[in-house]
């Protein structure tokens, strides 16, 4: 008679082992789908994060006239797109030493006082030039140049956040003039909207975009707001024709 218990047993293993064998393939399917899953939601995540935007700054010293000669005084101050450079002596510059700055995209002289605007196509390059330009002659006097524009605007409440209009005007005039606002205040009085304010803007293209009333926009609206550019008639901030060096 055959011995049945041991066909049994055999067959019981055998179906044992396919049976753990099907488990050790399912728990492998099982982990393989989930690193594959960990995996696909850790690259979507950093695919879909952004870098913050970061504003350039340079250490500058300003030269004040005092009763006992020049005084110096160290400030941080925004760096923007357009270079101012003349010469202590008055002497004339041959535009050729220009020629190597990396990004400059347009010069403009004025030769009455035998200066030249430049600008650049990014911060940085106008930052790298900045430095060069000193170093490159100790005749030489160096400044980022600002262009100040006035604005009135309509529609503020009492309730209106002052850092939140502040932001929407600066990205609206950004984002039409393809340069940076530096500098934004809205004037106020006992904490009382006045209805206007003034910008700081890095470029004379973008000033001039602002002003032309032709095809330009110097009637605005942004949201709920609405205004006009004009241009700043202001005293000259005694800052913004202060020499200034960047420190190394």
């Amino acid at each position: 008679m055959p011995n049945t218990k041991n066909t049994d047993t055999t067959k019981t293993t055998k179906t044992t082992k396919a049976t753990k064998t099907t488990s050790t393939e399912k728990v492998a399917k099982t982990e393989a789908k989930t690193t594959t899953t960990k995996t696909a939601k850790t690259s979507k995540t950093v695919e879909t994060k952004k870098s913050e935007p970061v504003v350039a700054t340079v250490s500058v010293t300003e030269k004040t006239p005092s009763g006992d000669g020049e005084k110096q005084k160290k400030s941080v101050r925004k760096a923007g797109r357009t270079i101012l450079i003349k010469t202590v002596s008055g002497n004339s510059i041959d535009s050729s030493v220009f020629d190597s700055l990396t990004g400059l995209v347009s010069r403009s002289e004025t030769k009455s006082s035998s200066s030249y605007f430049l600008t650049f196509d990014n911060v940085t390059n106008s930052v790298n030039a900045f430095r060069q330009l000193k170093t490159d002659s100790t005749d030489y006097k160096v400044k980022f140049s600002y262009y100040r524009v006035f604005f009135t605007v309509n529609g503020l409440t009492d309730s209106s956040d002052y850092n939140q209009v502040k932001q929407d005007i600066v990205t609206w005039v950004g984002d039409k003039t393809k340069s940076s606002v530096l500098y934004c205040k809205l004037y106020r009085k006992d904490n009382k909207y006045l209805g206007c304010g003034d910008f700081t803007i890095d470029t004379i293209d973008g000033m001039n975009t602002l002003l032309a009333k032709e095809g330009g926009l110097k009637e605005f609206t942004v949201g709920q707001l609405s205004g006009t550019f004009y241009r700043y008639n202001g005293k000259k901030d005694k800052s913004d024709q202060a020499d200034a060096t960047v420190d190394a």
